[in-house]
């Protein structure tokens, strides 16, 4: 299994139809994929927009078309469908995963794939070809995973996972539990088990390493 991160830069970026993301929002992550198509994801996404600018602006963009606005207590999160060759490229590549959540942020876009390996270098090339990025992090993950995953149940690493991808481990939490929850489609206080299970674990597997 292999994990590469790309990120592109506001300069390559100006010249394509991100440049019109940029002027709408100052970050925009991408929490979900609902549905993968060959002609676009359906995708639940969270803007933070740039001063004066809204929904109706994000709409007018070539890319996005905006499905529903979702006004939940914890969120303002909006769902979506993206036909931009950059995200359609990602989800459709065989045998690879896109890790959630993706993050456009100040004229930076990051995306992060897992997956075969011989996969995963097909889409680092494809994207090379399309728009060079700024950077590309690979790394191979098989064996950390395996062995924090043999301390968890399956379910548990599952929500663990997904607080990782989602940035809840990180200062300040870039999501909340209730959205995690929301993600996965299950009720709060079960996802909460089942993360504090994970969190045991995973002190577990780190004091061993420490041994």
């Amino acid at each position: 299994m292999r994990e590469v991160t790309l990120r592109w830069e506001r300069e390559a970026l100006s010249s394509t139809s991100m440049a019109e993301l940029d002027a709408v929002v100052s970050r925009l992550s991408i929490l979900g994929n609902l549905h993968i198509s060959p002609e676009g994801v359906r995708q639940l996404i969270e803007p933070v927009f740039r001063e004066g600018k809204g929904v109706d602006d994000l709409a007018a963009i070539d890319f996005l078309e905006v499905k529903e606005v979702l006004q939940e207590r914890e969120t303002n999160a909006i769902v979506v469908f993206n036909t931009h060759p950059l995200v359609r490229m990602a989800t459709n590549t065989d045998d690879i995963h896109v890790l959630i959540p993706c993050a456009y942020e100040e004229g930076e876009f990051t995306i992060t794939v897992r997956g075969l390996p011989k996969a995963v270098a097909q889409f680092v090339r494809l994207s090379e070809a399309f728009i060079p990025p700024a950077s590309v992090k690979v790394q191979n993950i098989t064996e950390q995973v395996d062995g924090i995953a043999e301390l968890m149940t399956p379910r548990q690493f599952e929500c663990f996972e997904l607080a990782s991808t989602h940035g809840y481990f990180e200062e300040p939490k870039r999501i909340t539990v209730q959205g995690l929850a929301e993600v996965m489609g299950v009720a709060r206080s079960t996802f909460q088990e089942h993360l504090a299970g994970a969190e045991q674990a995973a002190l577990l597997w780190m004091a061993k390493r420490l041994e």
